[in-house]
């Protein structure tokens, strides 16, 4: 009866430490999970143009510590991987690239990327008597050429200004926003959008303004907003008819912004 008593706490004994085993085996399972999850962070943030008051979709965000990707949507939201310390780099195609170094603030509360527009001049020659426009809208034409429905053109390779050219990384279009035909329409009808805001942009450019007119900060942005012409317009006319435009509206930007005259003054001027 002894031994039934004693070989029955025996087992009684085992079973517990069995379970308890199990429970520190699944335990400690689950602390290396939350560990792990707890050391994976991201950066995210919206990128913009810096000369005009719209986002940038699209663009090309890597780290170049772990060579992840990724690409801003059409919101231009991003959201990549990233730890403290880590390089990054956002690019776009007729965009001066951005690198930025991560911090810790970075990470808690985000952070907003605004790209500068590679363009200084109206219209430059660049390829094979294409304007600069043309060769980065072929550029971008071919990046997402599977989504846009369109053949990749053979004057431009590459995707241009972008970090990834060259290390055989390839996205599709489609798998970057959505597979769904709806997505795939809104996507379309929203790059066409940009393309047509990048012709106005290579037609009106902010810094051959700012050198044109000696306008900057608050007021060249002003002029930019006030006076910016219609895609039709920028179609209908040629670098001279621009040229025209933007003098005509920098006079009468001038004359509107122009403190105005002392009355007495006229006055007097009329008199004399």
């Amino acid at each position: 009866m002894v031994d039934k008593v004693f070989s029955k706490q025996i087992y009684l004994v085992y079973f517990a430490l069995l379970m308890n085993t199990r429970f520190l085996g699944a335990f400690l399972i689950f602390m290396m999970t939350c560990v792990y999850g707890w050391g994976q962070s991201s950066l995210h943030g919206k990128i913009f143009d810096r000369g005009y008051e719209r986002v940038v979709i699209a663009a090309t965000v890597k780290n170049v510590n772990t060579n992840a990707i990724s690409i801003s949507d059409m919101g231009g939201n991003y959201k990549i991987p990233a730890s403290l310390g880590d390089r990054i780099i956002f690019s776009s195609v007729s965009y001066i690239s951005d690198t930025i170094i991560v911090k810790q603030s970075m990470l808690t509360d985000g952070l907003d990327i605004y790209l500068l527009q590679n363009i200084i001049q109206l219209e430059d020659i660049d390829i094979g008597g294409l304007s600069k426009y043309q060769v980065d809208s072929i550029s971008r034409a071919e990046e997402f050429a599977d989504v846009l429905g369109t053949s990749k053109s053979k004057l431009v390779g590459g995707r241009g200004n972008t970090p990834t050219d060259g290390v055989g990384v390839t996205f599709s279009p489609i798998t970057r926003f959505s597979k769904k035909e709806k997505e795939q329409r809104r996507f379309k009808k929203t790059f066409y959008q940009q393309e047509q805001e990048y012709y106005i942009d290579s037609k009106f450019p902010y810094q051959y303004i700012s050198q044109l007119t000696g306008l900057k900060g608050d007021s060249l942005q002003t002029f930019m907003l006030n006076y910016r012409p219609t895609y039709k317009f920028c179609r209908a006319n040629d670098k001279a008819a621009m040229l025209v435009y933007i003098n005509d509206k920098y006079r009468e930007f001038t004359n509107k912004t122009a403190p105005p005259q002392d009355k007495y003054t006229r006055r007097s001027h009329k008199k004399g």
